[in-house]
C-alpha cells in the first residue's frame, strides 16, 4: 500500500516536471580572426629548402552559421574575408644561407569558404580569389611582386574545429577555432625565377608550391531568431 502511494506521488510530480529551458537559434553571424602559419608542401627543387612562415596580418572572416537540426548539432557555415598564405624558401646549403637569400613568399586572397559542421568538427573548401603576392628577403633589401594573373584561383581543403568557450544561450558565443588547410591547386612556379633560387628558368611546373597551413584563432557569433525550447519528461505509467 505504501509502495502504491509512493508510485502515485512520483506520477503526479514527474507528469508536470520539465527539464530546464533550452534556447535554439535560427541563424548566427559574427567575426573570426585567425593568425596563420604555413609551409610549402609541394615538391622542393634541388638546392633549396622550405620553412614555416607566419603570415603577419591574420585571416579575418565574416562568418555565418545556419543550423540544419533543432539544436544546432549539424550546421553549415560560410566564411567570407581576407585570407593569406606564407612560407619560406631558402638555399639548401645551411653554410650559404643568409637573410639576404632567405625569402618569405606571401600570397593574399579574398576567401569564400563554405563549411559543413558536425557538432564542433568542420570540413570545408576555401576558394581564394587572388589579391596579389610578394616575395621579400629577410634582410629587406629585395622585394618582388607576384601579379594576380600569375597566381590563379586557389582551392584548398579545410579541416578543423569550432568549439564554444563562453556561451550566452540568448545572445551568442565566443569560440576557439582551429583550421588545417591543404592546397588542391598550386602557387606559381615563377616565384623561383623571381628570387633566383632553385632550377634555371623556365622552372618546371612540378615545382609549383603547394600550401599547407594551420590557423588558430577566436570568433564571436551573435544569435538571431532565438526561441525558447522546453522538453518535458514523459509521465510514468503504473
Amino acid at each position: 500500500m505504501m509502495f502504491r502511494a509512493l508510485a502515485v506521488l512520483i506520477v503526479l510530480v514527474t507528469g508536470s516536471m520539465s527539464l530546464p529551458a533550452q534556447f535554439i537559434y535560427r541563424f548566427a553571424a559574427g567575426l573570426g580572426v585567425h593568425p596563420k602559419f604555413g609551409i610549402n608542401a609541394g615538391e622542393i627543387p634541388t638546392g633549396t629548402k622550405t620553412g614555416v612562415a607566419f603570415t603577419g596580418v591574420p585571416d579575418i572572416w565574416a562568418q555565418g552559421i545556419l543550423p540544419l537540426d533543432r539544436y544546432g548539432e549539424i550546421t553549415v557555415g560560410l566564411d567570407i574575408g581576407y585570407s593569406s598564405h606564407a612560407f619560406i624558401t631558402k638555399p639548401g646549403d645551411a653554410d650559404t644561407t643568409t637573410d639576404a637569400n632567405t625569402f618569405v613568399q606571401h600570397y593574399r586572397y579574398l576567401g569564400i569558404a563554405p563549411t559543413f559542421y558536425l557538432n564542433v568538427l568542420g570540413l570545408g573548401l576555401n576558394i581564394g580569389i587572388p589579391l596579389g603576392g610578394t616575395l621579400r628577403n629577410r634582410s629587406g633589401t629585395v622585394e618582388k611582386t607576384v601579379e594576380t594573373s600569375d597566381m590563379g584561383v586557389l582551392l584548398e581543403l579545410r579541416l578543423g574545429i569550432s568549439a564554444p568557450l563562453v556561451k550566452d544561450p540568448q545572445k551568442g558565443r565566443l569560440n576557439v577555432q582551429l583550421f588545417a588547410s591543404y592546397g588542391l591547386t598550386k602557387l606559381p612556379a615563377k616565384s623561383y625565377e623571381l628570387i633566383r633560387l632553385g632550377p634555371q628558368p623556365p622552372v618546371d611546373e612540378r615545382y609549383s608550391p603547394r600550401i599547407a597551413a594551420l590557423a588558430v584563432g577566436l570568433s564571436y557569433h551573435f544569435f538571431f531568431g532565438v526561441e525558447r525550447a522546453t522538453v518535458g519528461l514523459s509521465p510514468i505509467h503504473l
